[in-house]
């Protein structure tokens, strides 16, 4: 028996349905990515399987007695609590109802005593799980492991928004579900941060279905994806880069057998045509009944025809247009120190970017990094000929447009309307829209507030804004927070063609890896640069890890630790530096294929679409085999 079982469920918002007839089983210790664009239903989902939300048609059934854990997207802890309380916290709960009932026993409360006896019996069995009087061992065990350990007795309000998260993991847990459920669980964290929790959940014993948009992530820890879309459930095998793969193979095949029962479909329709024009001159009763026949044959195959594949139809168009560069420098860095009170992030630090250049600013969370991108976002509000005046710490060419995307969207004045903020820099209301269609907004949104706003919504604004600036140097802080899968690749896929400066800061491996060619590294309250991909400085400076995931994510991650084999004048070095170029150069080849298909499929070249498919199929088969080989050299 499955530890849970979906059948015909179905999840209405408003008049309209997230999703319907979904049929779906959860076996013991599998784990699953569940994916899909924003608002497509995935958050309820979970909400549902956790028992939150009764309002759905179909059944949900789970295992007797099953446990399951949620970890809600944005968790927010008692702030007064310890973490070791906050963990213990439905062991003292189970505890303090028993020995409520036990005392409504002896004093005779007026508690059914049989009613009473089953509920003392559920919640004695839920403490044990729980640890029972070992509980609090058990939660400190929990939270070494989850590298909180030196936090135990911490309160949680004092935490970072990393440090929260790991603790929402942690207490979510410390329930002792036999499911575990996970809503976006990588916020917040860093690098560091996210290949821990890829391990982690990799190692879990448990099952486990998490909604992220982290590709790397999934890459690294799941072995099946569910996609929700258009209201329906797809269900592939593997991690991120199979299911992207599988995902345009199936477009490319539904549009082909498309295509051949659109030209069936046409015939029969010509045939009908004809044989009603030859009933109605001829009375003989034999051309009515053939016609009658062809008009049920027709309704049938209509009936039976596979719909039109549109695997892009809800992507954004991006195009950053920049015009070429009219200085050898975008940015000088020379000096620059930052401190708050007694806390310094940086000091005597600088570095160089070069016009053109495509850069990342890498570092743990609460290195710095916004800091410094505001001061930059600051220092270009002045006059052009001044941003390059000597004796300042932050230097940028005068001829440069900056397009800032910020991540805690101060940009925006909260009492504006969206209208007015596209106003304010000099465009009309149908031009304003004319731009925004491109990012998923429908007319409406010009009169909406801007702290109406989502934030996925305020992100695809911010992109616009910097899209409708004519920027030629682009400054992005976290700018695929809160966006869908979709709208990660449709900006990937407008920086790829983007000719001007680009430096950003990004906790999306899978994105840094297309975007950028040069690591800025906070070091020391220093930048530190690194001349390459991203890969090849996770590879060099990532800390050891337990485990290795599949993908991007997770092997290209955990070819750091041949970096150890170097140090010390293996003789295997060579070899391995060969086989990671090698790595690295069909990675690439495998991105243009899957970028292909998917242009295929939108032009209607199905037959073209489905060969490039096929061909990054056979690509990933040798990428395993080459990551197997990789991994017996150590």
């Amino acid at each position: 028996m499955p530890l849970m079982e979906l059948i015909g469920l179905g999840k209405d918002w408003g008049k309209e349905a997230l999703f319907s007839a979904l049929d779906m089983k959860i076996e013991e210790g599998e784990k699953i990515g569940l994916v899909g664009s924003n608002g497509s239903g995935k958050t309820s989902l979970l909400r549902i399987l956790a028992g939150r939300d009764q309002d759905f048609r179909g059944r949900v059934i789970g295992r007797p007695g099953l446990r399951i854990g949620l970890l809600p997207q944005n968790y927010r802890p008692p702030e007064d609590k310890t973490c070791v309380e906050v963990l213990l916290g439905p062991a003292l709960s189970a505890k303090a109802r028993m020995e409520a009932l036990a005392e409504s026993f002896t004093e005779g409360a007026g508690v059914s005593e049989k009613a009473g006896l089953a509920e003392y019996g559920e919640l004695e069995a839920s403490y044990e799980a729980l640890g029972g009087e070992a509980a609090e061992e058990l939660a400190r065990r929990l939270l070494s492991r989850a590298g909180l350990g030196s936090l135990a007795d911490v309160r949680a309000g004092s935490l970072s928004g990393g440090e929260k998260s790991v603790l929402a993991l942690a207490a979510a847990l410390a329930e002792a579900p036999e499911l575990l459920l996970l809503d976006e669980p990588g916020n917040h964290l860093d690098f560091a941060g996210l290949s821990w929790l890829g391990d982690f959940i990799k190692a879990e014993r448990r099952a486990v279905l998490m909604v992220s948009h982290d590709r790397a992530l999934l890459d690294a820890c799941v072995d099946r994806i569910v996609e929700l879309e258009a209201g329906k459930a797809s269900f592939y095998a593997g991690g991120y880069s199979a299911y992207r793969i599988e995902k345009l193979s199936r477009a490319a095949g539904q549009g082909e057998r498309w295509q051949a029962e659109r030209k069936k479909l046409e015939r029969l329709e010509a045939l009908v045509r004809r044989l009603a024009d030859i009933s109605a001159s001829h009375p003989d009763p034999a051309w009515g009944k053939r016609l009658r026949a062809r008009r049920s044959q027709l309704e049938r195959e209509r009936a039976g025809a596979v719909g039109r594949p549109t695997p892009e139809a809800k992507r954004m168009r991006i195009a950053f247009e920049a015009p070429a560069a009219k200085s050898d420098f975008a940015l000088v860095v020379r000096g620059y120190s930052k401190a708050y009170g007694e806390r310094r992030l940086f000091e005597d630090a600088g570095f160089d970017l070069m016009a053109g250049e495509r850069a990342a600013l890498v570092g743990p969370n609460g290195s710095g990094k916004t800091s410094f991108f505001r001061d930059l976002a600051a220092r270009c509000q002045v006059g052009p000929e001044e941003r390059w005046s000597l004796g300042e710490t932050i230097r940028v060419s005068p001829g440069l447009r900056l397009g800032y995307c910020s991540q805690e969207m101060e940009l925006f004045r909260a009492d504006r309307t969206v209208g007015e903020v596209f106003e304010a820099l000099g465009a009309k209301r149908d031009e304003a829209y004319r731009l925004l269609r491109l990012y998923l907004f429908d007319r409406s949104i010009l009169d909406a507030e801007l702290d109406a706003l989502s934030g996925g919504e305020k992100s695809r604004l911010q992109i616009a804004r910097a899209v409708f600036l004519g920027a030629d140097f682009l400054v992005l802080d976290e700018p695929t927070n809160h966006l869908d899968i979709e709208s990660r690749e449709a900006l990937e896929e407008g920086l790829e063609d983007f000719a001007g400066t680009l430096l950003v800061a990004s906790h999306d491996r899978w994105f840094l890896e297309r975007a950028v060619d040069r690591i800025i590294a906070v070091e020391g309250q220093r930048f530190v640069a690194y001349e390459g991909s991203f890969a090849e400085y996770w590879r060099d400076r990532a800390p050891p890890r337990a485990g290795a995931g599949g993908g991007l994510g997770g092997r290209k991650a955990s070819l750091s630790q041949a970096e150890g084999r170097r140090a010390r004048g293996d003789e295997a070095a060579a070899a391995i530096e060969a086989l990671e170029r090698r790595i690295g150069s069909l990675e690439l080849e495998k991105e243009r294929l899957e970028r292909d298909s998917a242009r295929f499929c939108s032009s209607r070249d199905f037959e073209a679409a489905g060969k490039a498919a096929a061909k990054a199929r056979s690509v990933a088969a040798t990428l395993e085999r080459l990551y197997d080989s990789w991994s017996s050299l150590g």
